[in-house]
């Protein structure tokens, strides 16, 4: 029996640009974001929750939006919810069902 390596030698030779890993994200209030407790027990698979969006980092932060500040509704939880959704949502077709 033989095993197949997942292991790969590629090794990307594209480099970020300096002044990209100086960006700051967005806050919560200018993207949209809010958390809404209804929701908390809800199937994040389905809908337009931060769970299933290509910018949701699992287990509770978002590539483009800070998990610091108050959402538009004033609520501040330090984190970027997977029940919680914003104006940047854009479907992860990994995740959504």
């Amino acid at each position: 029996m033989s095993i197949m390596s997942t292991k790969s030698n590629f090794v990307s030779t594209q480099k970020i640009p300096q002044e990209a890993t100086q960006l700051n994200k967005l806050t919560k209030v200018s993207s949209g974001y809010m958390e809404i407790s209804s929701f908390k027990d809800s199937d994040t698979h389905r809908g337009y929750f931060c769970y299933n969006c290509i910018y949701f980092l699992k287990p509770n932060h978002c590539a483009i939006v800070t998990d610091e500040g108050q959402d538009i509704q004033g609520s501040v939880s330090g984190i970027i919810a997977p029940y919680a959704v914003c104006s940047l949502w854009t479907p992860n077709e990994k995740e959504i069902k």
